[in-house]
């Protein structure tokens, strides 16, 4: 059985690479509004 992958991002804190589900992604969208983002999918910049 295959084992499956598992998404991988850098934290921009701290530079380590971290497994994506425990990062937080906080947005900022056309109008300039700042948000958390807990779907991961919001329309704008994330970081």
């Amino acid at each position: 059985m295959k084992t499956r992958k598992i998404p991988l991002r850098k934290s921009v804190v701290s530079n380590e690479v971290i497994d994506k589900r425990d990062l937080l992604r906080i947005v900022k969208n056309k109008e300039g509004q700042v948000f958390i983002d807990p779907t991961g999918k919001a329309n704008g910049r994330g970081a």
